[in-house]
């Protein structure tokens, strides 16, 4: 009677592990990922992408639900809950990592980078070299760089040729040093206004101007209270790809490969889709009304000095010194 019973369950525990495949089933798992785009941006194609492809690649096993406009809390926020574990990823402004990570504001040492070609030479090879491991020490784990664009001035008082004429105007900027620190080298009176705020304080007439990259100029209208429009990609936002790593532990190796291979192909795709975006966006601004200059850059790259002085100071001159190397080795 003993051997029957034992046999018997030693059937059935070998039908149960058929059906799971012959080994243990895998834990499904449903993570949150946050980021400041709209859900017309870039930022929201690309991810939805990366939630997809990582679903169909794992069977499942993964799902990402994405929260965009910064549905969970605005950039800081967020990132603080990615670090502490509460969101499982973000896609997070070097802004916002480098009140953890300070070198994250040589990123955005004005005119430092000639263009977009160059910036992806920089940020995909020593940049995340020098920069992962720093934001592990942290708590997270940086999968790859983004992207939201080279930064321009608009304003609702008048044209910007020149530095003088940036004078005295009151420039909405995030509250990042880097970007403060530029407009302020060329005389603007600098008002720090969260992004989540950004849209209401410029329909408001709270300042006469701010800065961002085309496509965020397009993608929240604001052409319709910003008339004026300088190209001058005076400096970059990227955006950066994040997860807890605590959460990133829980990945099996065949798993972690295909997070990092997917993010790496949205990361492209933004890229992609910014770029081939800003000479039509432009083009629309200027049939709704908007000016649209591109003056000439040295005038604006010799009033920097002041800028480099604090972020110089705010960094460290080792980062400092560093950034400038890599990116004067990877110009081409």
């Amino acid at each position: 009677m003993k051997k029957s019973i034992v046999l018997a369950v030693a059937v059935a525990m070998s039908f149960a592990l058929l059906a799971c495949g012959g080994g243990e089933k895998k834990a499904k798992m449903t993570l949150k990922l946050a980021h400041f785009g709209s859900e017309a941006s870039p930022a929201q194609t690309a991810a939805k992408q990366f939630a997809d492809n990582v679903k169909k690649r794992t069977n499942g096993d993964i799902e990402i639900v994405i929260y965009p406009n910064n549905t969970l809390g605005g950039p800081p926020q967020i990132l603080e809950q990615v670090l502490l574990g509460a969101i499982d990823m973000s896609l997070s402004g070097q802004d916002q990592i480098a009140k953890h990570v300070p070198l994250f504001d040589t990123v955005a040492i004005p005119f430092s980078i000639s263009g977009y070609e160059h910036m992806d030479r920089v940020l995909d090879g020593p940049f995340k070299e020098w920069a992962a491991p720093e934001v592990l020490k942290k708590g997270a784990v940086m999968l790859s760089s983004w992207e939201w664009g080279f930064r321009n001035i608009t304003n609702s008082k008048r044209r910007i040729l020149k530095p003088d004429d940036v004078k005295g105007l009151k420039i909405r900027t995030p509250p990042a040093m880097a970007y403060s620190a530029a407009m302020e080298a060329l005389g603007a009176n600098v008002q720090t206004i969260d992004f989540s705020e950004l849209v209401m304080a410029m329909r408001q007439g709270v300042v006469d101007g701010e800065e961002n990259p085309i496509g965020t100029i397009y993608d929240l209208k604001l052409y319709e209270v910003q008339k004026y429009i300088s190209v001058i990609n005076y400096l970059y936002s990227s955006m950066v790809h994040l997860v807890n790593v605590k959460v990133w532990d829980k990945f099996t190796p065949e798993q972690k490969k295909i997070i990092q291979e997917e993010s790496d192909s949205a990361r492209l795709l933004m890229r992609q889709l910014t770029r081939d975006a800003e000479k039509t966006q432009i083009a629309d601004m200027v049939k709704k009304g908007n000016v649209v200059d591109y003056p000439n850059l040295k005038p604006f790259q010799d009033k920097m000095g002041p800028a480099y002085e604090k972020i110089r100071n705010n960094v460290g001159a080792e980062n400092f010194d560093k950034w400038m190397k890599m990116a004067k080795d990877m110009a081409k």
